[in-house]
Formats: C-alpha cells, sequence, structure tokens
C-alpha cells in the first residue's frame, strides 16, 4: 500500500462565511449539499404554512410539494461563497410536473425571500438563457439547467420575504 501526505488545506475543516455565524442559517450553511435540499423544502413548508397556505406531500419525484393545490418544485439557496447577493440554483428540470416554481433564497440577516413562477415563465428564462445548461457546457441538451448570480432575473417574480429569528 502507498502512503502519500496530502496538503493539509485538503483536510482542514470546512470554513463558514463568518457573515453566517450572527445569524439563525449558521447551521443551514455548514449542512453538505445533499442535506440541504431537503431542509430548503421543509422551511419553506414551515413558512409558507405559518402564512396560511396550504402544503400538501407531492404525488410524484417531479415536484417537492403541491402548495396550493399546485404542483411546486421548491429551489433553495443561500448566498454563495465570497459574494454579497448571488446565489446557485441547481437541477431545474422544465420537462418535470410541476406548475410552478419556487426560489427560496437565505440572507446573512436572516431573511429569507421567496420568489415564485409558474411552469410558462420557467421555459421562458431557460429560452433567455437566464437558466443555462448544467449538464454538458452550453452546447449540453440533458434537459437540466442552472443559474449563479445575482437575484435581477427574478424581481418580476418576487413573492414575499419573511425575517427569521
Amino acid at each position: 500500500m502507498d502512503i502519500i501526505t496530502l496538503p493539509i488545506e485538503l483536510l482542514a475543516k470546512h470554513d463558514i462565511d463568518p457573515r453566517w455565524l450572527s445569524g439563525p442559517f449558521a447551521n443551514l450553511k455548514a449542512l453538505p449539499a445533499k442535506g440541504k435540499g431537503k431542509r430548503f423544502e421543509q422551511i419553506a413548508q414551515a413558512i409558507l404554512e405559518s402564512r396560511g397556505h396550504a402544503v400538501a406531500r407531492a404525488t410524484n419525484k417531479d415536484h417537492d410539494r403541491i402548495v396550493d393545490g399546485r404542483k411546486s418544485e421548491i429551489k433553495g439557496s443561500t448566498i454563495t461563497k465570497g459574494s454579497d447577493d448571488c446565489f446557485s440554483f441547481l437541477q431545474i428540470r422544465p420537462a418535470q410536473d410541476y406548475e410552478d416554481m419556487i426560489l427560496e433564497t437565505f440572507w446573512f440577516d436572516g431573511t429569507v425571500r421567496f420568489y415564485r413562477m409558474d411552469k410558462a415563465q420557467v421555459l421562458a428564462l431557460v429560452s433567455q438563457g437566464v437558466f443555462v445548461p448544467q449538464h454538458g457546457g452550453k452546447a449540453g441538451n440533458s434537459g437540466t439547467y442552472s443559474y449563479n448570480g445575482n437575484l435581477d432575473p427574478f424581481q418580476a417574480y418576487y413573492w414575499f420575504e419573511i425575517k427569521v429569528a
């Protein structure tokens, strides 16, 4: 068996941007990527229900919840490392069975902002190049899209915001 020494920075604990530490989302930010998606859905459900929206379990794996009778896909994001206002939304699949996409953004100060768009609006954002192919580069045709940047393209879809203490 070969023995190697790895650079210490590859083995160091993941550092969290200190701006998260004074707010309520430090533990959320520290979760591994796979754990965040489910937690984003749970948080969205709790917030939506607290505001009087009817939220039910999904009827299939193509959406996350049924919100006010509409199949809804929920995508959450904390502020991207090294920025003040950029977010990443991954695994956007317009071909899936949902009627609305809800974007949920988490801010250092405990603010959670929601944006909601219907399927036609999601498709328009794909056509406009706002959502870009996630796999296979710009020419990729996997049917999966992503977004990384500020929230300017989503202002028309702003829904509401709350503050978590």
